[in-house]
């Protein structure tokens, strides 16, 4: 289940983090969200890229890995939900 659209917006703090991405797919059953905070908009535009590229190839759980060597100092991310939804748990 593909992340449909971002939701960006301006933070009103005056800290270093001024813009929110934020995209969340909730459905009975299943639910993933991603928000990333940035210093700047093309900061938050690259994390939600490259979470539209690692979902599109199947490769969600490398997005940590997949980050810019030098994303720690321009933004903070967070992720959490059902990454493999079609797969079964086994009822247990």
């Amino acid at each position: 289940m593909l992340v449909r659209s971002f939701k960006f917006k301006r933070n009103t703090d005056k800290g270093g983090f001024q813009w929110t991405a934020e995209s969340e797919i909730k459905r009975p059953g299943f639910y993933r969200g991603f928000t990333a905070v940035g210093k700047t908009l093309a900061d938050v535009k690259e994390f939600a890229a490259l979470v539209r590229r690692c979902e599109r190839t199947g490769l969600l759980e490398r997005l940590s890995e997949m980050h810019p060597p030098d994303f720690e100092s321009r933004m903070q991310t967070t992720w959490g939900g059902h990454w493999y939804p079609h797969k079964s748990t086994g009822g247990r």
